[in-house]
């Protein structure tokens, strides 16, 4: 590239065509996990919690490749559902995060409905757009976590 700035338009812009796709995604899930009462966010924290708990909120924070404010934030309404708990690890200054039996069962019975969001987002996609999008997503996430 060259030392020249970009002239592009707002619409051409990568946040901004990154998070219309999201949007757009976000919605499919949302209807299908409606009775839950999860949100799609609120659903992979509950399902990492369940899948790698106890487990730490600096690794979740890792795993999800968001920040500590942020996943506070978003964990704090499974947090008061009690879906979701602190509990004091080996390290007694280290607390880590549990997922309840209430917690367990909500995610076995949002899983289905997850699962046909999942099909829905991949059958309007197709098989090779699936394919490219995750690979390109893959890519683009090793190349930006070095900046």
């Amino acid at each position: 590239m060259s030392g020249q700035p970009l002239r592009l338009s707002p619409a051409e812009c990568t946040c901004f065509r990154i998070r219309g796709a999201a949007r757009r995604v976000t919605q499919i899930y949302s209807r299908h996990l409606a009775s839950t009462g999860l949100k799609i966010s609120q659903f992979s924290l509950l399902g990492f919690v369940c899948s790698e708990g106890p487990i730490t909120i600096g690794r979740l924070s890792e795993l999800l490749a968001t920040d500590r404010t942020t996943l506070t934030r978003n964990l704090r309404p499974l947090l008061q559902d009690g879906v979701i708990e602190r509990a004091v690890s080996g390290d007694r200054r280290r607390r880590e995060l549990v997922a309840t039996p209430a917690g367990r069962a909500l995610f076995k019975r949002a899983l289905p409905l997850w699962s046909a969001a999942e099909q829905e987002v991949r059958a309007a996609m197709g098989v090779r757009l699936t394919a490219d999008l995750h690979g390109a997503l893959d890519r683009s996430m090793e190349k930006l976590a070095t900046l």
